[in-house]
């Protein structure tokens, strides 16, 4: 096995073991989008944010929301290559606009019609695949499957079409 896939084994044992550690600590499942609700308490007046899941405005999932960027920060500033500033989008600079603020615009956007489709299927990603799909929930494993389908069907015409 090459090198280069060892970062990725290693982040996936490890978001796996945080996985199981977060369900024997609190009881509960991990998500991201549930997390971005309970930074919206802390950033936002709406009652909606301020009740149910949302009330415990200190809760563990808001820890893993802040954990996410400073854990990719700390692994480029001791990975020793360096930190360096880049909007590069890869493959997909083919499609976005040119501009920065344009392809800050549509990212912005396309951050809101995720957090939105994620609320209405009950889950994002995480939520369903990693954390339903290793319950062997049902409808995770479905929410799983159009997840990807989509994404393969979207890349597919966007790149091909």
């Amino acid at each position: 096995m090459n090198a280069p896939y060892y970062d990725a084994i290693i982040a996936g044992i490890l978001i796996g073991g945080f996985i199981i550690l977060h369900f024997w600590i609190t009881g509960r499942a991990v998500g991201c989008s549930s997390a971005y609700g309970n930074f919206c308490s802390y950033s936002c007046n709406l009652p909606f944010f301020h009740k149910g899941e949302y009330a415990t405005r200190n809760h563990p999932r808001l820890w893993l929301l802040i954990g996410l960027p400073v854990g990719g920060l700390l692994h480029t500033l001791l990975s020793g290559n360096g930190f360096h500033w880049s909007f590069s989008m890869g493959v997909y600079d083919a499609i976005l606009p040119a501009t920065i603020p344009a392809k800050a615009l549509w990212l912005i956007l396309a951050g809101f019609m995720l957090g939105f489709g994620a609320r209405l299927a009950g889950a994002c990603t995480t939520g369903h695949v990693l954390v339903g799909g290793s319950l062997l929930n049902p409808v995770s494993l479905l929410a799983g499957a159009v997840f990807f389908l989509s994404a393969l069907v979207t890349t597919r015409l966007l790149f091909l079409g």
